[in-house]
């Protein structure tokens, strides 16, 4: 095929060329649907490269949302957040352009590095080379459900502290005293902050003579590491094998998510116990599935949606304020109390 034209634009959509040159140069006379038809034809038939000018006009209208692959699998949580930017987004009359990067991704996306959207939001943990990166190319970032400790950046985050903290103090008010954490510390900073609100309230409200007694105490009734991966797969034998290997079973598990809830409950099941008979289990996010199992899981309510059009909002205002400082979003959690939780006190 030759040289792309406007006239191609024109053909392909039914319309004038003047309109075509209205929408591609963001001037009034043509409706924001056809302004988007043109750019997304312009695009696609490759007139933007020809002609870099209106590559501007194209961006406008469109983010980048990056999120890992095995984050984008989990279609509890994350899908959530993504539905929240989908449905903000184009409430503001923009576009979503995904991005699943790798694990190990190095790579930048080329809508970002030929400047074709306007704003980028990273969904989950990114490593901070990564973001040092995304952030060369002078594009808006918007962190959601992670921060970076290197890189000042614009996050919106889950009180995630504060949240593990509430529900490990429920479970002490309820009478247990041997509380175990079931949770993958290597696999997000969210769990890490789910696991220091836990290990707070256990200091706070257990009594310790030190600082090792209780990180004693912790690591021999918890599972901390090499779990994540069967949480995801489902893998019941691994998770089994997992708790068979801890040093001492505890009265209660605080799990750093729903998920590992669930997967933990089939697996003490399988293994003898009763829910929550012989082990109290509780959780984190309140996915829907939470309310649906047997028994029905205590856990900590995540405004998902709302954490994804927040993010939206936050981006549209950077791109209005690129000067002003970074800040760091931290939404309220609420504690919802189900049936996985019984009472040691009766």
């Amino acid at each position: 095929m030759g040289k792309i034209t406007m006239k191609d634009i024109a053909e392909r959509l039914d319309i004038s060329i003047n309109a075509v040159s209205l929408a591609l140069n963001s001037k009034a006379g043509v409706s924001e649907e056809t302004r988007k038809q043109v750019l997304d034809v312009a695009e696609e038939l490759g007139y933007l490269d020809k002609s870099p000018k209106f590559v501007k006009s194209f961006a406008n209208k469109n983010i980048c949302v990056i999120i890992k692959k095995y984050y984008f699998e989990d279609n509890t949580f994350y899908s959530k957040i993504m539905m929240g930017i989908g449905e903000e987004s184009r409430r503001k009359g923009y576009d979503i352009i995904t991005c699943l990067i790798n694990e190990t991704e190095e790579s930048i996306p080329s809508c970002i590095e030929s400047k074709k959207v306007c704003g980028i939001i990273v969904i989950g943990t990114i490593e901070d080379e990564y973001l040092v990166k995304l952030k060369n190319y002078k594009i808006p970032v918007v962190l959601v459900d992670h921060t970076s400790l290197l890189e000042s950046t614009d996050s919106i985050l889950t009180d995630n502290k504060l949240g593990s903290f509430n529900i490990t103090k429920l479970l002490i008010e309820k009478g247990y005293k041997d509380i175990g954490f079931f949770g993958d510390l290597e696999y997000s900073l969210s769990i890490k902050e789910r696991f220091f609100g836990y290990r707070e309230a256990i200091k706070k409200f257990l009594k310790f003579n030190n600082f090792k007694e209780a990180e004693v105490f912790i690591e021999e009734q918890s599972v901390l590491y090499d779990v994540e991966q069967n949480i995801i797969d489902k893998n019941i034998e691994g998770i089994k094998e997992r708790i068979n290997r801890i040093n001492k079973i505890p009265e209660a598990f605080v799990c750093s998510n729903d998920n590992a809830a669930i997967a933990l409950i089939t697996s003490l099941k399988e293994l003898g116990y009763m829910v929550p008979k012989d082990i109290a289990v509780v959780g984190f996010d309140d996915i829907v599935l939470s309310s649906l199992i047997e028994p029905k899981l205590t856990t900590v309510r995540v405004e998902k949606d709302f954490m994804g059009r927040k993010a939206v909002d936050r981006l549209l205002w950077r791109i209005e304020n690129k000067k002003d400082p970074d800040e760091k979003t931290i939404l309220s959690v609420e504690v919802i109390e189900r049936d996985s939780v019984g009472n040691k006190n009766i």
